[in-house]
């Protein structure tokens, strides 16, 4: 994430209020839709009672970079923190 304009760019980490879920954005590269910009969500849950070893990976999805940014936003303001990367 670009601290000075909030917005995601290649890889962004966020962690759940009660830091038991994290997801990384993350751009993919790979997109063979030349019009549009793809990222991945990918959602994992924390392991152990004190996050000692790296988050569960359970889903990736794949959505628009627009889109994308809507949902970081939203999951910014319902209490989800920036942290850093975990796998």
């Amino acid at each position: 994430m670009d601290k000075t304009s909030r917005k995601v760019n290649n890889e962004a980490w966020l962690i759940c209020p009660n830091w038991t879920e994290v997801r990384r954005f993350i751009k993919n590269k790979n997109n063979k839709d030349k019009l549009s910009e793809y990222m991945f969500i990918d959602s994992g849950i924390v392991v152990g009672s004190l996050g000692e070893k790296p988050p569960l990976m359970k889903t990736r999805k794949e959505i628009k970079i627009e889109d994308a940014r809507i949902e970081y936003q939203y999951l910014i303001t319902s209490g989800w923190q920036v942290t850093e990367p975990k796998w």
